[in-house]
């Protein structure tokens, strides 16, 4: 039987693993959004959206 590279670190290190992550996450949802990141974001929402509508109509 294989074993997963989760099973060959100590729990030690994956909970110190799994703490960064999570204070990364936690510092990435506390930045601000530019106006222009989100502007695109719709933008290529209703890019994909006109995509999906064409696709259906072939």
């Amino acid at each position: 039987m294989s074993r997963s590279s989760d099973d060959t670190i100590s729990p030690q290190l994956r909970l110190a693993i799994d703490r960064k992550i999570a204070t990364l996450l936690t510092a990435i949802e506390q930045e601000k959004v530019p106006n222009r990141l989100t502007n695109l974001a719709v933008q290529l929402q209703n890019a994909l959206v006109e995509k999906r509508r064409c696709k259906k109509e072939d």
